[in-house]
């Protein structure tokens, strides 16, 4: 058989991708009845009784920045007329950006990042964090490879555009069953138990530095446990967001696959630790009834006294609100509120409360601050 070579082979890979898109965008233009429109950010303006998502995109797993008085949403977006179901199997699931001073209304800026042909991140990219440092914007995101996943480190000076660094991923990933032989297997304590944990998606990383290094929180699984309660969320310390070293794992509660799309925040002397908590491998028998309640999918706060854990289910530590990952930030008012994704889409924000047990309360969502 015929065998192409060198860069012969880069050409025809990067010409079938090219297909590949061109026929995704046609069938979208032919299938919605929304019009695809690229160039004109406007046409994203919501109105002020809709959920926002950019134009014939289903959009999902919003994480924040703000510079000056603007907000800024970054997402995962891919087509509408691929169906919801099959997102995470899009190769055309990409970052997309919008802005917003008051979190209600929103312009969409286009997608930031994206995977890229013939480089270690050439399968999709998935959830991130932003972060500033030394005069940057610096975000983490996942990047998916049929042979190598990581997490992957982009550069902005304005939160617009994006740059990729470096030639490969800054921490690597790992398949949903890790081995304790695949790279990037890494040891930390929860609680006085040493655990052998692996990272695979969802890198989120604390604004600040704590104790002069910044910590990143992932969506990882115990090595060697039963894959239906193995998930964690384990850290990684840094003092410059390229080289990460292991720290503490966080939360272990061994009644998730996995604890997705984590967000750390302190409040009143407290630490906070979100999770969307994911059972994909089968119900344990030891779940508490209020996860029971919700299904395969639900949205959970734990509670510490240190930044460092352990995490713990205290007070309101299950959330009782429609979507599906959330993040807590201030809003206008300086109030901490809560937005969540919602049948594909972003919610408006919901005023959040701290009962003095532990764990989040929130309030009935506000159009205006």
């Amino acid at each position: 058989m015929y065998q192409l070579k060198g860069s012969t082979w880069v050409a025809w890979q990067e010409a079938r991708f090219s297909v590949k898109v061109m026929y995704i965008l046609t069938v979208c233009v032919l299938a919605h009845p929304l019009p695809l429109i690229v160039s004109d950010v406007r046409a994203a303006e919501p109105t002020s009784n809709e959920l926002y998502h950019p134009p014939g995109m289903w959009s999902w797993d919003f994480w924040f920045a703000k510079k000056g008085e603007v907000y800024h949403a970054f997402y995962l977006q891919a087509p509408i007329c691929v169906g919801s179901h099959k997102l995470k199997q899009n190769y055309m699931m990409m970052i997309g950006h919008a802005t917003s001073t008051n979190l209600n209304e929103w312009k969409n800026c286009g997608p930031v990042v994206c995977a890229i042909p013939g480089t270690w991140n050439d399968g999709y990219t998935a959830t991130g964090s932003v972060v500033a440092h030394e005069g940057h914007w610096w975000m983490v995101y996942t990047g998916r490879n049929p042979g190598a996943d990581g997490v992957g480190l982009a550069v902005s000076d304005n939160l617009y555009q994006w740059t990729k660094v470096g030639d490969g991923p800054i921490v690597p990933l790992s398949a949903e069953s890790p081995s304790e032989t695949a790279d990037g297997v890494f040891t930390g304590h929860w609680k006085s138990q040493k655990l052998r944990w692996i990272g695979i998606a969802d890198p989120y990383v604390y604004p600040e530095p704590i104790d002069g290094k910044f910590v990143m929180v992932l969506n990882a699984k115990v090595v060697g446990d039963p894959v239906a309660t193995n998930g964690c969320l384990a850290t990684l310390l840094s003092l410059d967001l390229k080289t990460w070293q292991p720290g503490p794992v966080l939360a272990y509660p061994q009644w998730f696959d996995r604890l997705e799309t984590p967000q750390l925040w302190t409040h009143g002397g407290r630490w906070y630790l979100y999770f969307g908590g994911a059972l994909d491998h089968g119900i344990p028998n030891n779940l508490p009834q209020p996860i029971k309640d919700r299904g395969i999918r639900g949205n959970y706060v734990f509670t510490s006294d240190r930044w460092d854990g352990p995490y713990e289910p205290r007070g309101e530590w299950h959330m009782k609100i429609l979507g599906y990952i959330a993040k807590v930030l201030p809003g206008p008012s300086g109030k901490d509120v809560l937005l969540i994704t919602v049948r594909q889409q972003l919610s408006r924000p919901y005023l959040v409360v701290y009962p003095g047990a532990g764990g989040l309360g929130i309030e009935n969502n506000i159009s205006e601050e």
